[in-house]
């Protein structure tokens, strides 16, 4: 899918909640991230000095997290709480 094909589907069925409204220009299409960079669809490479609104502390790719993110996929990506656990949760509750 092209950059026009992805900004056209993108105004036309997606809200950003954090941006303006009306959003004062297209959101820039990224391809994608490693570590503080982000790879956008035109073959810039720019820092993302918001660090995914700062979701991304420790960069994007990081190998541990990808590592544990893989993992975790090869069982289940998610279940709710409502009357559910997982061992995952259990493991994190008590560390924390």
């Amino acid at each position: 899918m092209d950059e026009a094909t992805i900004s056209r589907i993108d105004a036309e069925h997606i809200w950003h909640p954090y941006g303006a409204m009306p959003a004062p220009s297209e959101p820039i299409v990224v391809d994608g991230a490693q570590g503080v960079r982000l790879q956008l669809a035109d073959g810039r490479t720019v820092v993302d000095g918001m660090s995914s609104w700062w979701a991304a502390i420790h960069g994007y790719r990081h190998p541990v997290l990808d590592a544990a993110v893989t993992a975790q996929l090869g069982s289940m990506a998610h279940v709710m709480f409502g009357g559910l656990t997982h061992r995952p949760a259990a493991e994190l509750a008590r560390r924390l």
